[in-house]
């Protein structure tokens, strides 16, 4: 099993002191925010184990996020794996 990494929100600026409160009233205190490269102020929170992310997750305040999207896999978003077109036949 694989360790818990620190869970991160991105959020604007000017949302940044209404994510923290909104997170804190809910019990999920970020342990610290940084600023990104885009500008944006990344929320970090502490590794939790998985049976606890779920909190985390529904104590969020998507409505503030910077970034809305889902991610899945180990690709880069939005680009397709290879020969995987639906009319693609891989002869043997």
């Amino acid at each position: 099993m694989e360790k818990p990494t620190p869970t991160r929100f991105s959020v604007l600026p000017e949302n940044e002191a209404a994510a923290v409160a909104y997170l804190k009233e809910r019990g999920y205190p970020p342990m610290a925010s940084e600023k990104d490269g885009d500008g944006l102020i990344v929320l970090i929170f502490k590794a939790l184990p998985d049976d606890e992310m779920f909190g985390l997750v529904q104590a969020l305040p998507v409505h503030l996020s910077a970034k809305v999207g889902i991610l899945m896999g180990d690709r880069p978003p939005f680009k397709p794996r290879p020969n995987t077109r639906p009319d693609f036949v891989h002869a043997t």
